[in-house]
């Protein structure tokens, strides 16, 4: 049987004496670089070479750069963490990867890609993270401390799994603490503003008399539905008096689960029906199957660039300047949290991440026995401030 390493001898300053050198075999066969077992017969050096090879102190691995070990990572069809990951039930989403190569290719490999993945230490990472603050990003404006935290965090994974794979014996990452995050807080539009927004008889004046955009903002104001499930909606999801989250849709990967899993079923008010079902009712494309909200072609809707300018105008003829906006905060997903601030204190916390869909309530099968009976409740307050 062929031996995993190769033995010689090299002669020394005295006369006679020789020391003995190996050659250990890498994982496709070829002869790493020669290293002296320090021993001077062979039977003991082969003795010295067979006890490194038993304690896992010799790998090919361990001559790899930082480079060679991120080939493959965070790249969906390829990355073995990944797949890994999917196998074992853990639910991943490309987006997510994708965000993680992003990290990687631009704040990562660029000051660790040349160095040996052995040689990285917890000093040079602090150090890193501390430079990462002074970067500037693609606005020109130094790195907020949520991006850094975004980037350290894929870097731990990825030491994390160098170490349980035997490619390091620790996790010099892992003794790295995160930086205090600052989020700015998200806007959310007073009463008053939303009722100016959603006048029917305004609906000329304030949305330009396209009655998709004045639905889109009504649907997510009245339920709290994320843009991705308001796009995704199809016209077999939409009830009289409820709709049904199944799918959101995000570019470029088209249709997925909800966030989390979060299928859900969400009552809606009288005003927010009326105005879905005018919408199918005048829509070319009425199958089951067919979006609400399709945009150019039938089974892709309307780009969520073309949703936010059209909020961001209709803000503009109630008063909101594009300054007050930014400076606000306010966005679609402002909707999001107008909703929870609404329902917030009048309906049970539980019923209301049921219907959010928020991460701390766990789908159950709950939603596959909805009764709109259970919600009556919610709609008094929908009606209330959406009539």
């Amino acid at each position: 049987m062929h031996r995993p390493f190769n033995l010689y001898k090299r002669s020394t300053t005295r006369p006679g004496k020789y020391i003995y050198y190996v050659q250990f075999y890498d994982d496709v066969g070829n002869r790493m670089t020669a290293r002296s077992t320090g021993q001077t017969s062979k039977g003991a050096a082969e003795a010295w070479a067979i006890e490194q090879l038993r304690k896992g102190l010799i790998s090919a691995n361990k001559n790899i750069t930082f480079s060679q070990y991120a080939q493959n990572w965070w790249i969906w069809e390829k990355c073995g963490y990944v797949k890994g990951k999917l196998a074992r039930g853990s639910r991943i989403s490309r987006g997510y990867v994708d965000a993680m190569r992003g990290y990687l290719d631009n704040h990562i490999l660029p000051v660790f890609g040349h160095r040996k993945l052995q040689r990285i230490s917890t000093r040079m990472i602090e150090q890193w993270v501390m430079d990462l603050r002074e970067k500037p990003g693609k606005s020109g404006k130094a790195l907020s401390h949520t991006t850094v935290n975004h980037c350290l965090r894929t870097l731990k994974i990825m030491l994390k799994e160098a170490k349980r794979l035997g490619y390091r014996h620790d996790n010099p990452a892992e003794a790295v603490q995160n930086l205090v995050e600052t989020p700015a807080e998200r806007g959310i539009l007073r009463l008053d503003e939303v009722r100016d927004l959603f006048r029917d008889e305004d609906v000329e004046q304030i949305w330009g008399g396209d009655q998709r955009h004045y639905t889109i903002n009504l649907l997510s104001a009245s339920t709290g539905m994320r843009l991705g499930e308001v796009l995704a909606l199809q016209v077999q999801y939409v009830f009289d008096d409820y709709v049904t989250v199944m799918w959101s849709y995000r570019p470029p990967y088209g249709f997925r689960e909800p966030k989390r899993n979060s299928r859900r079923t969400i009552p809606i008010p009288t005003k927010t029906s009326a105005c879905l079902h005018e919408l199918i009712s005048c829509s070319p494309f009425q199958e089951s199957g067919d979006l609400v909200f399709f945009g150019q072609e039938r089974d892709i809707p309307i780009s969520q660039e073309k949703i936010g300018k059209a909020l961001y105008k209709a803000l503009e003829r109630i008063g909101i300047t594009p300054e007050e906006r930014k400076t606000r905060n306010v966005s679609f997903h402002s909707w999001r949290h107008f909703y929870n601030r609404l329902m917030r204190g009048k309906i049970h916390d539980s019923k209301l991440q049921r219907l959010t869909g928020h991460r701390t309530q766990q789908m159950t099968e709950h939603y596959t026995h909805f009764n709109i009976s259970d919600f009556q409740d919610v709609l008094r307050i929908q009606e209330e401030y959406f009539s």
